[in-house]
């Protein structure tokens, strides 16, 4: 009964949602479609070009290092200037243009270089949507930014499933090609029904002053549990990004398994996330965060550790499942509390700066586990992703609990300093 009561409050919850939030969501659908398109065709490019695990590997740390470049800029940007709605029109234009221009690339040299420009369009995105949504609704942080997370899940649930199907048909590089109509659709319909809203401004006409601002960072660098979390986030976009990367590999050239099925395995772990990502964020809002994180941290490691061990065909249905659920779900929860504990009215350089250190960690994953695939075998590169995730939530335990009048706190000391 008290289950039932739970499914209950929370579709009431969606029920109440205004269009807002479900349009911003849409959005965030389309900068996750393109990289989960692309992780299906890597395998194809690998085999096309004859790269080994640390080549394919690099091209994603690529995509990861130029991020970290365009997330500060961004941040400050939504902050200083306030203009949100441009924000993220300009983050849905960038997202699908460079995967177009690696479509046309014949060598390794350009398919890195357009590699480079394909994650500013995604990390764009992040500081206006979620600042925007952190403002919106404090009192449901953890659910808006919940439902906000299950656009990448259906992006990245739909994309592997279409471009699996696809694959037997076209090309990679046409499927590529292809991949601009959904995103010039989205497009248009945010534009017609979204970037005119006034929602999407910053807290005021022209934003934050310069020395609010710089107080405003320097608040965050003084706050340990800020900088374990987002260790924390780090760790657990390492195994992401490491499993976005070499699993579709794995499926593909180790196991021999067609695209369209490979396609399917991917989608079930993204489905499995779009189902437990706004449980495990109301579930955070009523029960903190920390328990979630925690419980997410752990159990991930260990189905990681199973996917690695039992190598039966049959048996990664349910595994991704449930890696899915686990690792997915806890995604917004760590956003929510970074926000909780950053300055209220810097949301868009707290996101910034949180997606910034998550870019340098994940820039590190694909060339640790190009390595240590091309050295012990692909398996070791997910015994590695396990451990990785363990530690995370070691790191988790040192971290004390939010409570509301701590989260904020530091908004209110840095308003405090304001002229």
């Amino acid at each position: 009964m008290g289950r039932l009561e739970q499914i209950k409050e929370k579709w009431n919850q969606l029920r109440e949602t205004d269009s807002l939030l479900w349009l911003i969501t849409l959005g965030h659908t389309f900068t996750h479609w393109c990289p989960a398109t692309f992780f299906l065709l890597l395998p194809f490019l690998v085999r096309e070009l004859n790269l080994n695990y640390s080549q394919a590997g690099f091209l994603i740390t690529a995509r990861s290092v130029a991020s970290i470049a365009i997330n500060i800029p961004s941040g400050i940007a939504v902050d200083v200037i306030g203009r949100r709605g441009l924000m993220m029109a300009l983050a849905l234009a960038w997202t699908g243009i460079p995967y177009f221009l690696v479509g046309l690339s014949s060598s390794y040299f350009w398919v890195a270089v357009f590699m480079a420009f394909v994650g500013m369009g995604n990390y764009l995105w992040h500081p206006a949507a979620i600042s925007t949504l952190s403002e919106k609704y404090p009192e449901r942080r953890g659910f808006s930014i919940a439902v906000h997370a299950v656009g990448p899940n259906i992006g990245e649930g739909i994309a592997p499933l279409l471009v699996g199907v696809l694959l037997v048909y076209f090309s990679w590089r046409n499927v590529l090609f292809l991949n601009l109509i959904p995103g010039l659709v989205i497009l248009f319909v945010l534009w017609k029904f979204l970037f005119g809203k006034p929602e999407i401004q910053g807290p005021s006409k022209k934003g934050v002053s310069v020395s609010h601002y710089v107080s405003g960072i320097k608040s965050m660098a003084r706050n340990p549990h800020l900088l374990l979390l987002v260790c924390v986030a780090g760790m657990r976009s390492m195994t992401q990004t490491g499993l976005n990367t070499f699993l579709p590999i794995y499926l593909t050239n180790q196991l021999g398994l067609s695209s369209a099925l490979v396609g399917l395995y991917i989608s079930v772990a993204q489905t499995a996330g779009m189902v437990s990502t706004p449980l495990a964020g109301g579930w955070s809002d009523k029960s903190g965060r920390k328990p979630v994180i925690a419980t997410g941290l752990f159990s991930t490691s260990m189905v990681l550790i199973v996917l690695a061990y039992f190598q039966v065909a049959w048996l990664f249905i349910a595994v991704l499942a449930l890696l899915g659920f686990f690792l997915y779900a806890i995604r917004p929860v760590i956003w929510a509390w970074v926000l909780d504990l950053g300055p209220k009215d810097l949301g868009g350089t707290t996101v910034s700066f949180f997606s910034g250190a998550q870019s340098l960690f994940s820039s590190l994953s694909p060339v640790l586990c190009g390595f240590i695939a091309d050295r012990w075998g692909i398996l070791a590169a997910f015994y590695f992703l396990a451990g990785t995730i363990l530690l995370a939530n070691f790191i988790v335990l040192a971290i004390p609990e939010a409570r509301k009048e701590d989260a904020a706190f530091v908004g209110k000391t840095v308003e405090s300093q304001q002229p």
